[in-house]
């Protein structure tokens, strides 16, 4: 379950740690809201889903669409203005800063793994600073460090681990 993996990519695989996460991390809480919206999408229970999205703009101030599709091991570092669009879809673990904006552009178009898309798609292990822009039909490879203030509209490739 992709929680349990939010979850653990946040207690480093403390117990102790992870248990603290649950009760205290209000962006662990936002996580939790996304991932059951999502469910609620997943469901065709649309409805609902825009409400628990809602909900969670409301009390946090983070715009995760209930359509994004992002894997296991999402953390949310500190969540204040991020904003992640509909069609974005993230391949692994992926670390977000403040005020981070992932989404497409419009009238764009590319085509990855034989589907046409037009929201970014992040490969794991991907780590997105403050203030962050991510636009477009542009896949960030794995291992990539975007920097804060950096705006990205052009496909990076995998960074090879040192």
């Amino acid at each position: 379950m992709r929680i349990i993996e939010d979850l653990k990519q946040y207690s480093n695989g403390s117990l102790g740690k992870g248990i603290v996460t649950v009760i205290t991390n209000p962006c662990f809480h936002c996580i939790c809201l996304y991932r059951f919206s999502n469910i609620l999408h997943r469901c065709h229970l649309n409805i609902f889903a825009k409400l628990i999205w809602y909900i969670n703009r409301i009390i946090f101030n983070v715009d995760i669409d209930y359509r994004a599709d992002l894997a296991g091991g999402f953390v949310l570092v500190h969540g204040l203005g991020v904003v992640i669009g509909s069609g974005v879809k993230s391949k692994g673990t992926l670390r977000v800063y403040q005020g981070v904006t992932i989404g497409g552009s419009p009238g764009r178009r590319a085509i990855y793994e034989g589907k046409q898309i037009s929201q970014p798609v992040l490969c794991n292990d991907v780590t997105l600073y403050t203030d962050a822009k991510v636009f477009g039909p542009v896949v960030i490879g794995k291992n990539n460090i975007i920097k804060a203030g950096s705006i990205i509209t052009k496909d990076m490739e995998d960074k090879i681990e040192a």
